[in-house]
């Protein structure tokens, strides 16, 4: 039987507040103050389905403190309660008027940062973004963002003395015990690190570098240093730690155009064999 879904969707909602600007002296005018830039809730109802009509409701935000430091969070609310054993049960937890949505089933808040020097040619970040070439796939757009991540140091702007963003993130999850004597919650929280520093105006050295604070070790580091040689560039990157460790070498012209025109020697090793 064909399902009939109707989906719940509100989006981007936006919340603000009007301050005093101390910057206008003739104080007739506020200055506004964004509290959240986007919140909302989505869910879905299935008519036709003999039980568990109402599907989960997801919530999102996202705001920026001081203007530097982004704030996305969200959480997943079942509508359904749970009987003895914590099985669910075709009755309704839902109580709008009581503000009751349901339980939370899980949740996630991220938190990020860049910090930069200002570029020696005077361009905004505006300036230097590149248009997305209309004729690629989405895969083929993603497999060229890999490329890019896993190769950092062939994309360095020398323009840009130093650079360093960071980001937090925190997951947990309700999930039912094996004895059937309730949840428990499993939490996960990593940190990223992405910064690049200028030795000299044709050096630059970078690194990125992933923590995993639930289980207390480093996943995942990557190394790059990269020499610019007037219409040609010289690129390292070295990933010693993870799984499979590798580095590359490769010299390419700068032109997009020519780019693919590249000298490259790589090798790729396994834990036995590094």
């Amino acid at each position: 039987m064909e399902a009939s879904l109707v989906h719940l969707e509100k989006v981007h909602n936006l919340l603000e507040m009007k301050v005093k600007d101390t910057k206008d002296s003739t104080n007739k005018k506020g200055k506004k103050v964004k509290l959240i830039d986007g919140f909302g809730f989505s869910s879905a109802y299935n008519f036709l389905a003999d039980s568990f009509k109402l599907g989960n409701f997801n919530l999102y935000a996202r705001s920026t403190l001081f203007e530097k430091i982004n704030i996305t969070a969200g959480a997943t609310l079942d509508p359904y309660q749970v009987d003895n054993k914590g099985y669910r049960i075709n009755k309704l937890l839902f109580e709008p008027g009581n503000f009751k949505l349901g339980r939370i089933t899980s949740g996630n808040i991220a938190l990020s940062t860049t910090f930069k020097s200002k570029s020696k040619d005077g361009k905004t970040e505006k300036d230097r973004v590149v248009p997305v070439d209309p004729f690629l796939t989405p895969d083929e757009q993603q497999r060229q963002l890999q490329f890019a991540r896993a190769n950092p140091a062939e994309f360095t702007d020398f323009n840009i003395p130093w650079n360093l963003s960071l980001s937090y993130s925190f997951n947990f999850t309700r999930v039912l015990q094996a004895d059937y004597s309730g949840y428990k919650t499993q939490t996960f929280s990593s940190i990223n690190i992405n910064g690049d520093f200028s030795l000299t105006d044709k050096w630059k050295i970078g690194a990125t570098g992933y923590y995993d604070i639930s289980n207390k070790k480093l996943q995942q580091l990557s190394t790059f240093i990269t020499r610019e040689m007037h219409c040609w560039q010289l690129s390292i990157n070295v990933n010693p730690v993870g799984l499979y460790r590798s580095f590359n070498i490769t010299v390419n012209p700068k032109s997009g155009i020519l780019r693919d025109l590249r000298i490259n020697r790589s090798r790729t090793f396994s834990n036995s064999t590094f």
